[in-house]
């Protein structure tokens, strides 16, 4: 008899809640945390509060969650490598549940997709690394790491500055150069292309819908049976010169995308609608429960209805933010689960913020220049 059957047992004889053992738990998390100066990968575990691991790597990075919590992606564009961060944090399946298992993190591979590994996307348990250097596309199957690496390569035909995405069988493929949208076959065929989208920069997925951001407004992508629709939403009339949308993001609580435009954010679903800030924002995204977090140029945090752009506060965090360029190291956003995460690169230090209360709750000391970080989180309860 297994303790979870112990406990199911003693539950129902002394009318316990079942499966409230003593050691169950949810575990609040491990940030991945890459040094902006040099190769270096710290795990800071968010249960015990303290760093636990650092790794050498083959450069600065930026880092990015995988699509199941277990693993972070670790983008090393000068060095044309990748590394993958495996969070110690899984799943054991025991046909009736799935438990948590937690364990000690360790960089489980480093390898090479192509040259300048910019952006990456995960969707559906596809991870795609678009290279800058060559143009490629690098489609990695996420169940196939640290095991048989799985991953094959699409070519655009040039150097660019793209954003990589699987659906299915299919493989995008947006340029900034060239303003255009490529769809592929897993098999490298271009099948068709959506253009009219000048100067293409950031990437979203809602449901059947994906988002670009245009210098000229917002290029919408609709999938319909085995293919694509494609509409354009223009910016606003009376928009700020140069101003654009240039990175976006969503989340399944809502029906729409969240972009940055100016001196705000918009809201991007039938037309884009501008959300006034304070200040530039510098970083944004959704925590695990559709939570809209910003973090402006002032160095100010906010939060806001989703669905009006009102703030509904603001925390300092940090001096303005002013550090641009090659080479330049701005503070990096995480959202979890009810948390913020920012780090400070001239500090040495990682905050966690409470969003309910928009307090500091702890500083982490990880010494170095922090930048870039992701949260992983696995759904289990230890037993």
């Amino acid at each position: 008899m297994n303790r979870r059957t112990v406990w199911l047992v003693a539950s129902l004889l002394l009318g316990l809640p079942a499966w409230a053992g003593p050691d169950d738990a949810k575990h609040p998390g491990r940030l991945v945390v890459a040094d902006g100066k040099v190769g270096m990968l710290r795990v800071i575990d968010l249960e015990k509060g303290e760093v636990m691991a650092s790794f050498s790597a083959p450069g600065p990075a930026n880092v990015y969650t995988a699509g199941n919590g277990m693993y972070a992606f670790a983008l090393h564009r000068e060095q044309n490598r990748v590394s993958v961060v495996y969070g110690g944090l899984r799943q054991e399946d025991h046909g009736d549940h799935k438990d948590l298992v937690v364990e000690a993190p360790y960089i489980l591979q480093t390898f090479t997709t192509g040259p300048k590994p910019t952006h990456f996307s995960s969707h559906n348990g596809m991870a795609t690394i678009f290279n800058d250097g060559d143009g490629t596309v690098a489609v990695i199957d996420e169940k196939s790491l640290g095991l048989n690496l799985r991953m094959f390569e699409i070519a655009t035909g040039a150097p660019d500055h793209g954003a990589p995405l699987a659906v299915g069988n299919l493989v995008l493929a947006g340029s900034l150069n060239r303003g255009v949208v490529e769809v592929f076959s897993r098999g490298g065929q271009k099948i068709t292309s959506f253009s009219g989208c000048p100067r293409l920069h950031g990437q979203a997925v809602l449901g059947n819908r994906i988002a670009y951001g245009c210098s000229d407004g917002v290029l919408l992508l609709e999938r319909q049976g085995n293919g694509f629709v494609s509409r354009k939403l223009p910016n606003p009339a009376a928009a700020p010169q140069n101003a654009r949308i240039g990175t976006l993001v969503s989340h399944g609580k809502y029906p729409f995308f969240i972009g940055n435009f100016a001196q705000g954010l918009a809201r991007v679903d039938s037309q884009i609608s501008v959300y006034p800030l304070p200040a530039n924002p510098v970083r944004f995204g959704f925590d695990k429960d559709g939570v809209l977090v910003v973090l402006t140029a002032d160095g100010s945090l906010h939060t806001l209805e989703a669905p009006t752009g009102k703030v509904i506060a603001s925390l300092k965090v940090s001096e303005p933010i002013t550090a641009s360029g090659e080479g330049a190291v701005r503070p990096g956003l995480a959202l979890g689960d009810g948390k913020a995460f920012v780090t400070l690169p001239d500090k040495g230090e990682v905050l966690e913020v409470e969003l309910s209360s928009l307090q500091i709750k702890r500083r982490f000391k990880v010494d170095g220049t922090p930048g870039s970080l992701a949260w992983l989180w696995v759904d289990g309860v230890r037993h």
